[in-house]
């Protein structure tokens, strides 16, 4: 079977780029032949990887067109993660179905119900009829499920969690001023996020501040997306000179390798006002390190929640988890990642039917490569 995956693919390195990463590798390992359509700003080489323009979306939808037709994938599956994911994937589901190819569409972004309760009637008259077409819909979690469900009432929506495992590493070497920051600062906490209000971000550093007191060697490791705006960026860049954070907060950018920060750190924190499933709280569990984040409607066993815009119990709760051992991999963990990779596989197979076939077919030449160019 050959899987293509479509979406945002590192670098930038984010949670859905890292997410698809993950389920590549979970994939080529069960077996199956993993391509990708990059729909982000890099341009990563591969051979098995498509890039496509972004600065012209009337290229970029040609350039999707042609590759859906003359792709020699049995299944497509698109990751949906934000407002502007949202209609491309309704456009990848229409050129999915107008050359004839099978698509699955999974939703995984944390603010998707307001996105959904913001539209106004034709917009949601033609996510309803766009949504219809794919083969098969899942969601991360059960408010994303249940606001599909009033999209598609009549429409079984398939819930798998963000949960696979994480990529290996063989505790690579960290930019140069990271370690000497970590070897610097004690206790060491990794947070990640975009520059705007949704993530919190200014809460975490206000938490901080607070645990200067029980921790003077304190170090926070913000690393941000790029999916933020210039005015939060200068607001947190500011709160981290008005709290006197200067010397206890390190902001990294598409740091290439979370999962080695993170076992390098003592606590993972995620602030998020909302949050879907996150990917950099599942890694963090996977690895057994104590991990504190925000109540939002949809955590996974294990995690010490704190209340969601309150940095003075983010900061109780961190303090907790600080006093924790590094563990593990969490036992339940490791089995819901092993889970979701045959979940996965067996939407795919129902997906395919009975026309699944038993060796590699190939329809017309591989996607061009040079899509991008």
């Amino acid at each position: 079977m050959k899987i293509t995956l479509v979406g945002h693919y590192p670098p930038p390195y984010g949670g859905v780029a890292a997410l698809m990463k993950q389920m590549e590798a979970a994939l080529s390992a069960n077996g199956s032949r993993v391509g990708i359509f990059n729909l982000g700003s890099g341009k990563p080489a591969g051979d098995n990887v498509v890039n496509f323009r972004t600065d012209n979306r009337i290229v970029e939808f040609l350039q999707l067109w042609r590759s859906f037709a003359f792709s020699d994938s049995d299944i497509f599956h698109y990751l949906s993660a934000s407002y502007r994911s949202f209609w491309l994937g309704a456009t990848c589901i229409l050129l999915a179905r107008l050359t004839g190819r099978r698509i699955v569409i999974s939703f995984v972004g944390g603010a998707f119900k307001d996105f959904v309760d913001g539209m106004n009637p034709l917009a949601r008259s033609i996510a309803r009829s766009t949504l219809g077409l794919a083969h098969a819909v899942i969601a991360c979690n059960s408010d994303i499920e249940e606001v599909l469900k009033t999209l598609l009432p009549e429409r079984r929506i398939s819930r798998m969690a963000n949960c696979f495992p994480p990529l290996t590493t063989n505790g690579s070497i960290l930019p140069r001023n990271v370690e000497e920051f970590i070897s610097s600062h004690s206790p060491v906490v990794t947070s990640t996020g975009a520059a705007c209000t949704e993530y919190g971000l200014n809460g975490a550093l206000e938490a901080v501040a607070e645990l200067r007191r029980e921790y003077p060697r304190i170090g926070l490791v913000l690393v941000l997306t790029r999916y933020g705006n210039a005015k939060n960026e200068r607001e947190l860049l500011d709160a981290v000179g008005t709290l006197a954070l200067r010397d206890h907060v390190l902001i990294e950018r598409n740091l290439p390798d979370f999962v080695s920060l993170i076992k390098r750190s003592d606590a993972l924190l995620r602030s998020a006002l909302v949050d879907g499933d996150s990917v950099s709280v599942r890694e963090s569990l996977f690895i057994g390190l104590p991990t504190v984040a925000s109540d939002t409607p949809f955590r996974p066993k294990g995690v010490i929640l704190f209340r969601k815009g309150d940095p003075k119990d983010m900061a109780r709760k961190l303090s907790q988890a600080l006093k924790r051992e590094k563990g593990r991999t969490a036992p339940e963990a490791e089995k819901e990642g092993e889970e979701n990779v045959e979940k996965l596989l067996s939407i795919y197979r129902a997906v395919l039917g009975p026309d699944q076939p038993s060796e590699p077919h190939l329809r017309g030449n591989s996607a061009d490569r040079r899509a991008g160019t």
